[in-house]
């Protein structure tokens, strides 16, 4: 019996692994064909500087777009099982930038952070790693 729920864990494990890395997967080939970065950002509903900053940046017109003319953006509930184990945030919110080759973390950015200054880390990140 034990062998059994075992291999269950095993397999529902595993699958998790998977879902999670086909989830930046697919975004990292969109990002390489376009030759942005990946711009993951870990969030909480709850979490009233997450509101905020998803507010004022991600759902700000002017912003969106142009963060989208440099990066893929990806928003993640902190509990969500797609999100991998290098991802998992201590402070929310956090905005991760990946590279779309390796994924590998190029910086990340925690708490709330005013719209202006949040574009200019972007830019400079960008301009560090693409060229």
């Amino acid at each position: 019996m034990h062998c059994v729920i075992r291999a269950i864990l095993i397999v529902m494990l595993s699958s998790f692994s998977l879902f999670a890395g086909d989830f930046l997967a697919k975004e990292a080939l969109k990002a390489q064909k376009d030759k942005k970065l990946l711009l993951v950002t870990v969030s909480s509903d709850r979490c009233p500087y997450c509101i905020k900053m998803r507010k004022d940046v991600f759902e700000n017109t002017s912003y969106k777009s142009k963060i989208a003319q440099k990066y893929i953006h990806v928003e993640v509930m902190h509990n969500d099982i797609a999100l991998p184990e290098a991802l998992h945030a201590k402070y929310l919110p956090t905005n991760y930038i990946l590279s779309p080759k390796d994924l590998k973390v190029l910086d990340e950015f925690a708490g709330y952070i005013e719209p202006k200054h949040f574009l200019e880390l972007l830019e400079e990140v960008y301009q560090q790693e693409i060229k």
